[in-house]
């Protein structure tokens, strides 16, 4: 496979990533009996000679689990930290560090409800970039 086509397929699976992040919905009664959204933000696109790819999976249905994997890139030789965030809906915010190694994986406790994954991915040169913002539904098997 050619450098050009591991980079289209790249660039694919990032604009796939980031269109699926930034367009879902899902709301939840709160305590008050109001329905506050429950939203992801966007994300950015990080330059193609620092690209990366983290996959977040579906939830499991029995344990509710969530895993979080790194998939490598052209740019992960740079990357210094990987920084992923999961918020279920209406509860406490859980912070873990992803290695930044083709295949590392982290697993978050998820909920029975919709769950909000997010990653932010920095540079030895210092920036910084926001890659993954979904909501992660639970789903029953079937």
């Amino acid at each position: 496979m050619t450098r050009t086509q591991l980079l289209v397929i790249f660039l694919v699976i990032g604009a796939i990533v980031a269109v699926s992040g930034c367009t879902s919905t899902q709301g939840g009664q709160g305590p008050s009996g109001s329905a506050p959204a429950f939203t992801t933000g966007p994300t950015q696109v990080i330059p193609s000679e620092k690209r990366v790819e983290i996959q977040v999976n579906e939830k499991d249905p029995i344990y509710n689990t969530i895993p979080v994997i790194f998939a490598g890139g052209e740019g992960q030789v740079a990357v210094t930290s990987i920084e992923v965030k999961m918020t279920p809906e209406g509860g406490r915010t859980e912070t873990q560090l992803l290695r930044p190694e083709k295949g590392a994986q982290l697993t978050f406790q998820g909920t029975r409800g919709t769950d909000r994954v997010e990653a932010t991915v920095r540079f030895t040169d210092g920036s910084s970039y926001k890659v993954v913002d979904q909501l992660v539904p639970y789903r029953t098997r079937g």
